[in-house]
């Protein structure tokens, strides 16, 4: 990783590149420089033209803690210093996470808080291991749902599930979670990874561009009317059936070989 993100672990083999959040000694609760080191990075997943999948996991024994509690405690000191006026808060990261072109896979590893659960959400594939506990503790730090949670979390588990888990910031294990399909697997936590690469690998053996395309349709899906997400559709078909890796992909399939395709 560039040392410009000190707060992060890239490491790309292939198609497939691993995000690490890396800051295990605060279980990688999202400080200021994490924060920004993600909102510096992000972007540049965009600008990388043979990556196709990304794991975004968490380093050591946590995914991501959530906020950072001492910071919060220090920054409202701050606030009342100048009158009690803070800036009007933002969501930068999750918009940057969301604004990733590519399939991300959530390889849930340890507790995944507050933001840190968030960023599962937004990730498109969730796995977790054996000893994940999720947590949407927004008012047991005496704020409320942040980074999109507020949309995602009741369209994934359901309104009812999402108003428990939000309303009385219990966490819940890896096996409630897959119960309640906030995740699609539960694995032992020596395999997360590899089950991770495989996943990412099934992932960026099929056309690049048309995988692009299925990920922005189903995004744009979530918030549209019926003929919305139809006219968006048929936008974004024409475009697939105009790539040479959509022949290759027919051709292939017709040939009974294995495609070969170029992103376009």
């Amino acid at each position: 990783m560039d040392s410009a993100f000190p707060n992060l672990i890239w490491n790309q083999q292939g198609h497939v590149g691993v995000l690490k959040l890396n800051n295990p000694k605060m279980l990688n609760a999202l400080s200021m420089a994490l924060q920004k080191d993600l909102m510096g990075f992000l972007p540049q997943l965009n600008e990388m033209q043979d990556l196709r999948v990304v794991i975004l996991t968490g380093e050591g024994k946590a995914f991501c803690a959530g906020g950072d509690l001492k910071a919060f405690c220090s920054r409202y000191d701050r606030y009342k210093e100048r009158g009690g006026l803070r800036p009007v808060y933002s969501n930068q990261v999750a918009m940057a996470l969301l604004d990733v072109q590519v399939p991300i896979i959530a390889a849930v590893n340890g507790h995944a808080v507050g933001g840190g659960l968030t960023m599962a959400l937004i990730s498109d594939l969730r796995i977790a291991s054996d000893n994940a506990r999720f947590g949407a503790a927004f008012v047991k730090v005496g704020i409320c749902p942040e980074y999109g949670s507020s949309f995602f979390l009741s369209r994934v588990v359901g309104v009812t599930k999402a108003s428990e888990m939000v309303l009385t910031a219990r966490s819940i294990d890896a096996r409630e979670a897959l119960d309640i399909r906030l995740v699609s697997e539960v694995v032992p936590e020596e395999q997360l990874m590899d089950r991770a690469h495989a996943l990412a690998h099934e992932i960026a053996q099929l056309p690049p561009f048309a995988v692009k395309m299925a990920k922005r349709v189903l995004r744009h899906g979530l918030e549209s009317t019926l003929q919305q997400a139809m006219a968006y559709e048929e936008l974004n078909e024409t475009l697939c059936f105009s790539t040479a890796d959509h022949k290759e992909a027919v051709s292939a399939f017709l040939e009974k070989r294995k495609p070969e395709f170029i992103g376009y």
